[in-house]
């Protein structure tokens, strides 16, 4: 605009004023068709004004605790209980008490007790009583009676307690006493007898702690005096003053706790 304030006052400025007031206003006009860019955001940089600015994140929120599921009519007594018995990794029968129904095919009347001292080990012991009539060819030759003990091992498969397959090995110690009424006046002869067995078989906890098992195993026993009078007598009596080495067959019938 200055220029053309001066340029009026000549005479040769007329046309080159009228030049530079064209040019001045094309000028205008074309910065007036350009959109203008509004200022960077505060705090960003001009070359990374195109990129989105996200929001400063929140602190998370603090988890709300796990609902612990109710038994309905449940009190909290027998809630903590049972998880405390989920919590104990031992939890498991440590002590059975069973009877073996097939001694009574010969007269043998006996219980096991088991104690387990840790998972999958269990020490045995059977006491036993009987009283056995000694037959031969359907003649009565006498009677044996005696009682004796077995303590053995057993290795379970389970380690919850006295249940699953099972083997292992026992000792047998017995003392008895025959009597003859073939000979008038014969005195009592008393023997003892050693030997052992191993056994295997399954076994299993149902319920609160009732146990039925059964499994088969062979013994063996040496008698410490020599008998007579052994051909062909019972199954009872020859197990008994027969000794040797003879098959056995188990089954049990109890409880655990």
């Amino acid at each position: 605009m200055h220029y053309a304030r001066f340029a009026s006052k000549t005479g040769f400025g007329t046309f080159l004023g009228l030049v530079l007031v064209a040019a001045e206003a094309r000028a205008q006009t074309s910065n007036a068709g350009t959109p203008s860019q509004p200022p960077p955001a505060l705090g960003v940089t001009q070359g990374a004004s195109n990129l989105p600015v996200s929001p400063p994140s929140s602190p998370p929120l603090p988890a709300s605790p796990p609902i612990a599921a109710s038994t309905p009519g449940a009190t909290p007594e027998s809630q903590a209980a049972a998880q405390a018995k989920l919590n104990d990794p031992d939890d498991r029968k440590r002590v059975s008490l069973t009877l073996n129904p097939l001694g009574l095919i010969i007269s043998r009347y006996s219980f096991q007790i088991e104690v387990l001292p840790a998972a999958h080990h269990a020490l045995t012991l059977s006491p036993f009583y009987t009283s056995v009539d000694a037959k031969t060819n359907g003649a009565n030759l006498g009677s044996f009676s005696g009682y004796g003990a077995e303590l053995g091992y057993r290795y379970y498969s389970s380690a919850k307690g006295p249940e699953g397959f099972f083997i292992g090995p026992s000792f047998l110690f017995s003392s008895y006493k025959q009597t003859s009424i073939t000979t008038a006046n014969a005195p009592e002869k008393s023997f003892t007898a050693i030997g052992g067995a191993i056994d295997l078989g399954g076994q299993g906890v149902i319920g609160p702690g009732i146990v039925l098992g059964a499994g088969f195993g062979l013994q063996y026993t040496r008698n410490s005096a020599d008998l007579l009078n052994l051909n062909d007598l019972n199954l009872a009596s020859a197990i008994i003053a027969g000794g040797g080495l003879r098959p056995r067959f188990l089954f049990s019938v109890g409880f655990a706790f």
